[in-house]
C-alpha cells in the first residue's frame, strides 16, 4: 500500500510538469481553478488509501504516513489556504490534541498475614497536550486542471505529558517494602510488568519542554478533478531543531523514613537536514 501511494503522488508531480492548455471552464460553466481571494480547506487523503488498501489485500491497520515533520503532518491535521492571487497563496496548518486516561490496576494489601482476596487499587493516569501551528508561501505554475506549485514555510511544535502513580499500599515503617502495581511496560513482553514489592517508586514523571521548530522548502502538485476540488501530493527539505526535558518525582525508603525526591530528566537535543512528504496526499476544497 505505502508503494502504490508513493507512486500515486509521484505521478501526480510529474504530470504537473508537462501539463497542456484545457478548458478552465466545466461543462456547467464552473471555474474550475481557484482565484484571488479565495480560500480553502484540506484534510489528509492518507486514511483514503489505507481504506482501500485494507479493502483490496483483505488486512486492516495498513501504515500509509510514511512521513512527517514534528508530528505536525498527519490524519489529525488541518490545513487553510488562501489566494493573495490567483497562482500565490499562504497556507496554515495547524494541530491541537488533548489526550487522557487512566489504568486502575488491584494488588494485595499489605497485612501482617497476607490475604491475596484483600485487595487495594494503583491508578495510572496520563495526560498530554499536543499543538502544532505553521505556514507556508506557495507560488503556483501550471495549465489546465494539474497545477504545479513550490515555496516554503516554517513550523512549530509543542508537546507535554505528565505521568502520575497512586498506591493503595503506603511506604511505613511496618511496611518498607509495599507491594504496588508497576506500571512500566516490558520489552520483552510488551505488558505492564505486574504487581511488585519495593521499597522505591515513581510518583510522577513530566514534560513540559519538548519543542520543535522545522524550516522548509516543498514542491508539489494538485490536480483539479472537479470545479474547485483537487487532490495532491508534495515532497521538501527540511531542517529540524528539536529539544525536550522535564523532571521526575519518586519516593523511596531511606531506612528511617520515606524521602520524597524531584530530579530533572536529561534533555535531549535533536538537529536534521531530511527529506520528506507533507501531508503525503491530501483533498483540497475551495470557496
Amino acid at each position: 500500500m505505502k508503494h502504490l501511494t508513493i507512486l500515486i503522488c509521484a505521478t501526480l508531480l510529474s504530470v504537473g510538469l508537462f501539463a497542456q492548455e484545457v478548458d478552465m471552464l466545466s461543462k456547467r460553466g464552473e471555474m474550475i481553478l481557484p482565484q484571488q481571494g479565495e480560500m480553502a480547506l484540506g484534510i489528509d487523503a492518507m486514511p483514503v488509501f489505507g481504506y482501500f488498501g485494507d479493502l483490496f489485500n483483505g488486512t486492516v491497520g495498513n501504515n500509509t504516513n510514511f512521513g512527517f515533520v514534528n508530528g505536525l503532518y498527519n490524519a489529525n491535521t488541518i490545513y487553510v489556504k488562501y489566494y493573495l492571487e490567483d497562482q500565490v497563496a499562504i497556507r496554515g496548518a495547524v494541530r491541537i490534541g488533548y489526550e487522557n486516561w487512566i489504568d486502575k490496576e488491584f494488588v494485595t494489601m499489605d497485612q501482617q498475614i497476607p490475604d491475596p482476596l484483600v485487595q487495594v487499587t494503583d491508578k495510572y493516569t496520563f495526560n498530554s497536550t499536543n499543538i502544532g501551528v505553521g505556514a507556508d508561501y506557495l507560488m503556483y505554475r501550471g495549465k489546465g486542471r494539474v497545477q504545479g506549485y513550490y515555496g516554503g514555510g516554517a513550523f512549530i511544535n509543542y508537546n507535554s505529558w505528565r505521568d502520575s502513580y497512586t498506591y493503595g499500599n503506603p511506604i511505613t515503617t511496618q511496611f518498607s517494602s509495599p507491594n504496588w502495581f508497576d506500571f512500566e511496560i516490558n520489552p520483552l513482553t510488551g505488558d505492564p510488568f505486574g504487581e511488585v514489592s519495593g521499597g522505591e517508586r515513581i510518583l510522577e514523571q513530566y514534560s513540559n519542554n519538548d519543542f520543535g521548530i522545522t524550516l522548509r522548502g516543498v514542491i508539489g502538485v494538485e490536480y483539479f478533478f472537479a470545479p474547485k476540488i483537487s487532490v495532491g501530493g508534495e515532497m521538501g527539505l527540511g531542517i529540524n531543531f528539536n529539544q525536550d526535558g522535564g523532571f521526575q518525582t519518586v519516593e523511596r525508603w531511606t531506612g528511617t523514613e520515606v524521602e520524597v525526591e524531584t530530579t530533572e530528566l536529561p534533555h535531549d537535543n535533536f538537529k536534521g537536514v531530511d527529506n520528506f512528504t507533507s501531508a503525503s496526499c491530501f483533498i483540497m476544497f475551495h470557496f
